[in-house]
């Protein structure tokens, strides 16, 4: 009973796999056995773990495992990234060739990828190195890159043209463009231009095309150009043809095979009173209750025709000579205007004084007349209506009247 009731041990002794884990059995004799747990363990770029049994890592102290992770870190070269799987690398080197061009531009650079400039063509030819007339010449050995020899002569690689070559013989394929001053028309043919330089072929003058286009009507307004005035597109420009009944342009787009369409006629008309006092600019179209009135006016007198049987082209009942003479209405200052003129023209009164402000926009009285008004405005009324009545008589009866008043005058001095 006393060997029962003695207390109980645990072993806790560290199992061999590197003191991760400690023996769970009871105390006990001799060794202890393996591990049966598992441990965690690091990829070799120590990016993923992954668990494995203690016994497999005691029986192979070494293992580990490569994860799926792809190295972006640029090379030595700085111009490619690593992408290697599980990279342990510190100096990323790149392994590629540099494979750039040289500065001979003939070879390419075998050396491992690397920053920077690559090293000049070791390369050398052993043949002559001339110019392209053959006078000047670099003997061998000549470093690959090695520009040809200059030369002083004058070039004689064939020229499109035959004026006098005035540049030296040159390594490149293509000459400089002539420089010979030369006369040529421009683009439209408008004129001949003088000192233009021969390799210059699209000269413009600056002037407007004038070319007449397809439509027949219109001339193309481009400055002098090269080519068709109008390639896959319809003549835009307003129609010039006249309307029929005020004279005035069509003004819609071109349209060669079409008839004017019916629109209203937004030409600008300066209108005038029949005392040539009133002037008003007004649209064309705006005027058509004029036009209706005269209308109106000319079928009334062929009323009787009509009711005889005959039969009237209304077209022409308005003409344009009644069109043209449409004139605004004249208003109560141009009647005022009217009575003052025909007032001092009675008495005689000299153009150049305007005692009765006949050119100012409206009449204008005096602050002692304009008081009387306010004091007495039929007496004032009266006396109006007697000098109008004066002037009406003045303007019937005339020189005689104006003899007889003069006779009168004279009598009583």
């Amino acid at each position: 009973i006393g060997n029962l009731l003695a207390p109980v041990f645990v072993m806790e002794n560290s199992l061999p796999c590197d003191f991760i884990h400690t023996c769970e059995n009871l105390c006990h004799e001799g060794e202890c056995g393996p591990c049966s747990r598992t441990s965690n363990i690091y990829c070799r770029c120590a990016f993923k773990t992954k668990l494995l049994p203690c016994t497999l890592l005691q029986s192979e102290p070494d293992i580990t495992f490569m994860c799926d992770k792809r190295c972006n870190k640029k090379r030595s070269c700085g111009r490619h990234k690593c992408n290697e799987i599980c990279c342990v690398d510190k100096e990323h080197k790149c392994p590629l060739v540099c494979g750039r061009k040289l500065n001979c531009s003939l070879h390419r650079c075998e050396e491992p990828c690397h920053r920077g400039n690559c090293q000049t063509c070791w390369q050398t030819s052993f043949d002559e190195l001339t110019c392209y007339c053959g006078e000047s010449v670099i003997y061998p050995p000549v470093p690959c890159g090695t520009q040809p020899p200059e030369c002083k002569n004058s070039c004689t690689r064939p020229h499109e043209c035959d004026h006098p070559v005035y540049h030296t013989c040159h390594s490149e394929e293509k000459c400089p463009p002539c420089t010979y001053l030369t006369q040529k028309w421009c683009m439209g043919k408008h004129e001949l231009r003088n000192n233009i330089p021969c390799h210059l072929t699209d000269i413009s003058c600056g002037l407007h095309c004038n070319q007449m286009l397809k439509c027949g009507m219109h001339k193309c307004k481009r400055i002098c150009h090269k080519g068709v005035c109008l390639i896959d597109e319809e003549c835009k420009q307003p129609c010039t043809r006249l309307r029929l009944y005020c004279n005035h342009p069509c003004m819609a787009p071109c349209h060669p095979s079409l008839p004017c369409p019916t629109t209203s006629c937004n030409t600008k008309v300066d209108l005038q009173c029949e005392c040539g006092r009133r002037k008003e600019s007004m649209i064309c179209s705006e005027a058509s209750s004029t036009y209706q009135r005269i209308a109106a006016i000319s079928i009334a007198t062929k009323l009787t025709d009509l009711q005889l049987g005959d039969s009237v082209e209304i077209s022409r009942l308005i003409t344009k000579k009644e069109m043209k003479q449409t004139r605004l209405q004249c208003n109560e200052e141009c009647f005022a205007f009217e009575r003052n003129r025909r007032f001092a023209e009675a008495l005689h009164i000299h153009d150049n004084s305007d005692p009765f402000n006949i050119r100012s926009s409206g009449a204008k009285y005096s602050d002692n007349l304009k008081e009387d008004a306010r004091k007495d405005l039929k007496f004032v009324s009266d006396i109006e209506k007697e000098m109008r009545t004066l002037v009406e008589a003045v303007n019937k009866v005339g020189v005689a009247l104006h003899w007889t008043l003069s006779n009168l005058s004279t009598s009583l001095l």
